[in-house]
């Protein structure tokens, strides 16, 4: 009985993510035919642009005194993947 209740949580969640699913993922964009949700190439320019200023951190001397990579690299690329979302997306 005690292993139900700890997935009852869980399962509303999921449930929950579930149902919200189909909502984010508008607008669409057809690329050569086939059809992907849009947030989708936005996260890829986004982390394909962290890593493109990764080295031009490097060069420019202050990739050692911004923070932990960690924290810094996944919300440089969230940002630019909003920015970018924000850029073509916006209307």
């Amino acid at each position: 009985m005690d292993r139900f209740r700890r997935t009852d949580p869980l399962i509303g969640l999921t449930l929950g993510f579930l149902a919200l699913g189909p909502v984010g993922c508008d607008p669409v964009l057809n690329v050569d035919g086939a059809f992907f949700p849009s947030w989708m190439l936005c996260m890829i320019l986004g982390v394909g642009l962290t890593f493109a200023f990764y080295p031009l951190f490097v060069r420019m001397g202050i990739e050692s005194h911004i923070g932990p990579p960690v924290l810094i690299y996944p919300s440089l690329a969230l940002l630019l993947t909003l920015t970018i979302w924000l850029i073509f997306f916006r209307s």
